[in-house]
């Protein structure tokens, strides 16, 4: 594992039903429609005024794959200090709301479940409900995410 200047939190640490929040993240429209030219450029992630005229969306909205960023940055706030060893699969992923310029958003988890894992006794396997929320508490992206964990050691 890597160096790092705090305590890290072992599958030992982690509680079930411990919930966690990330700080709050303004998302910004230069960034939004850059990475959608570079790696999603379809209209309404990628040109305003086309977006405009979506039939859903009715204006710019972030990329799927940027929200999942997002809360990639967002999450390393709130489980930086995990001492992972890996993730190993999303269920449930979905995208509830469209993230828009100048939305405020956070990441938020909640521990669900903890077990051995068969093939090794010195790891855990973690299951975690994440979200991104909006500033009324609405889940605008989301999914139920198992990883595994270095369990203490000695």
């Amino acid at each position: 594992m890597p160096e790092q200047t705090t305590a890290w939190r072992y599958f030992e640490d982690l509680q079930i039903g411990e919930t966690v929040q990330s700080d709050w993240l303004i998302l910004d429209k230069d960034e939004m429609v850059e990475f959608a030219r570079r790696y999603d450029p379809q209209y309404f992630h990628a040109d305003e005024a086309a977006a405009a005229d979506h039939p859903v969306f009715q204006g710019l909205t972030s990329s799927g794959i940027y929200t999942a960023a997002i809360w990639r940055i967002l999450d390393h706030q709130v489980f930086g200090d995990v001492a992972w060893v890996c993730g190993i699969g999303w269920d449930k992923v979905r995208w509830r709301k469209p993230m828009r310029p100048g939305d405020k958003i956070c990441a938020w988890a909640e521990i669900l479940e903890k077990r051995p894992w068969k093939k090794r006794d010195d790891i855990g396997r973690v299951t975690i409900r994440h979200e991104l929320r909006d500033e009324a508490g609405e889940c605008v992206f989301g999914y139920y995410g198992d990883s595994l964990v270095h369990k203490q050691p000695g």
